[in-house]
């Protein structure tokens, strides 16, 4: 008849094995791979490639976070410090290692000193700390533990400081090109862990100096 296809047995037996395969690789796929992952896998001749995207987890999708691979570890490319334009090494050390940790994708999380979930000043004694410098993990005591500069004088490296008086917030400045000036910050639960410029009425308002970390 016209319009049906007609196989012989053999045909018959070598397209039911391939529906076999494929469902057998389909369902590994399914048993291997952890919940909250998306797996792209493309063919080319012979090659086979897969890649894993990790999802923010919990999700409302993903509630159960022992199901999900933690923030961004294992996928994040270290930063280079011979690629950082800085003062000296301990201070390209301490920002590669800041910029490091904002790309693991973790959380603002008080009291958190990482490697991948910080509150303000853990970043930043986080990153020195990678440049054997030793800060206390409070805002206000890294303060004092910094020598007072002009905005004129921020190198990368440098310690940005809000609220004077008590210093509730601090940032580490990752680069200056003329007057812009360029941070990284364990902002908030909401913002995270992030890079961003200096600038804005919130920091016009609240910004208190700038401080160079004393090298040991």
């Amino acid at each position: 008849m016209i319009g049906i296809a007609r196989y012989r047995p053999r045909e018959r037996r070598q397209m039911v094995m391939g529906r076999i395969v494929v469902l057998g690789l389909l369902a590994l796929g399914i048993l291997v791979l952890p919940a909250g992952c998306i797996v792209s896998v493309g063919i080319a001749g012979a090659a086979v490639t897969a890649t894993s995207l990790v999802t923010p987890c919990p999700s409302p999708a993903s509630p159960a976070t022992t199901a999900c691979p933690g923030p961004g570890v294992g996928v994040t490319s270290v930063v280079d410090p011979g690629l950082i334009p800085a003062p000296d090494v301990q201070a390209s050390v301490a920002v590669a290692a800041a910029l490091t940790a904002v790309g693991r994708g973790g959380r603002y999380v008080a009291e958190g000193n990482g490697p991948v979930d910080f509150d303000c000043s853990g970043l930043t004694s986080y990153a020195w700390r990678q440049a054997g410098v030793s800060l206390v993990d409070y805002s206000y005591t890294q303060r004092t533990q910094t020598r007072d500069i002009p905005r004129s004088m921020v190198q990368p490296g440098d310690l940005v400081f809000w609220f004077g008086g008590s210093e509730h917030h601090v940032a580490i400045v990752t680069t200056v090109d003329g007057s812009q000036i360029t941070i990284a910050e364990a902002a908030n639960p909401d913002a995270g862990i992030r890079t961003r410029l200096l600038g804005g009425s919130w920091d016009e308002a609240y910004l208190t100096g700038f401080g160079r970390v004393t090298r040991s």
